[in-house]
């Protein structure tokens, strides 16, 4: 996978897992937060189908696939143990990773992801049909249009943010679509309700993981109740008048609620 990083290595290591269709370019602002504020080395790959990552078959989408591709990335940099840090989708691959290999697994950070519950499965052909729908209601006719969406769907715009905006697009038969392919979409919309992230919670609760939440208040509050009956011990924090990508929307609120978790 291609992968960015902040901070030293060496340094206690945190992984960044980025939301459906977003590369690791995404923490650009919350990166060097967490780095110069708390000595994290940050490392933050683009998923496979992401960015610079190249994808893969149908069933290497599926969320504990991907959390044994994030295990094997840290041991490629020689990083025994980490912080997950994951963002809506994201979310999913951090809570199977945690379940899974608990042991590597010092935090786990969940921003606005790894709650929600999952479809039932539709199958791949089905899930495929539904990704090229989505994938076309995300394409626009120019960068002016697709910048000037995200400018007012974020509600602040900074150069960072530009240029982790444009990293998940493509000028496709002179459009601007996602990098992400709908074959890859639907296979992980696939993956994601064929093994939903509930299954998970019980293996986390008896490692004793250490479970934050960060959700924008008001959003989802049925989702928010179940994840907090599943594990009590988690805590939980909303961000007034947020918007779900709150990565992008209070950078040093989550870096400040996030650093100072982990680092506990």
């Amino acid at each position: 996978m291609n992968v960015h990083e902040w901070g030293r290595r060496g340094d206690p290591a945190l992984l960044y897992w980025d939301g459906l269709g977003g590369t690791g370019l995404h923490a650009n602002e919350i990166g060097p937060l967490l780095a110069g504020q708390y000595g994290l080395h940050v490392v933050a790959p683009d998923p496979p189908g992401h960015g610079g990552s190249p994808s893969g078959d149908a069933d290497s989408f599926r969320p504990t696939r991907l959390a044994e591709s994030a295990a094997v990335l840290l041991s490629e940099l020689g990083i025994d143990r980490a912080a997950f840090l994951g963002f809506s989708w994201g979310g999913r691959v951090g809570v199977w990773f945690a379940a899974r290999y608990p042991e590597r697994a010092t935090a786990l950070a969940l921003v606005e992801g790894g709650h929600h519950g999952s479809r039932q499965p539709t199958g791949l052909e089905a899930a495929i049909a539904e990704a090229r729908a989505e994938r076309e209601d995300e394409t626009f006719d120019s960068w002016d249009a697709y910048l000037a969406f995200e400018r007012e769907t974020l509600r602040r715009w900074t150069p960072a943010l530009e240029e982790a905006h444009r990293a998940i697009m493509v000028e496709e038969d002179g459009r601007v679509a996602p990098v992400l392919s709908a074959e890859a979409l639907g296979a992980i919309n696939q993956g994601s309700r064929l093994e939903p992230v509930a299954e998970a919670y019980s293996a986390i609760a008896a490692a004793g993981v250490p479970v934050l939440l960060v959700v924008a208040s008001g959003v989802g509050p049925e989702s928010v109740e179940r994840f907090r009956e599943a594990l009590p011990a988690a805590r939980i924090e909303s961000i007034p008048d947020g918007i779900h990508d709150l990565i992008s929307f209070a950078p040093e609120r989550i870096a400040g609620l996030v650093g100072e978790f982990v680092s506990a």
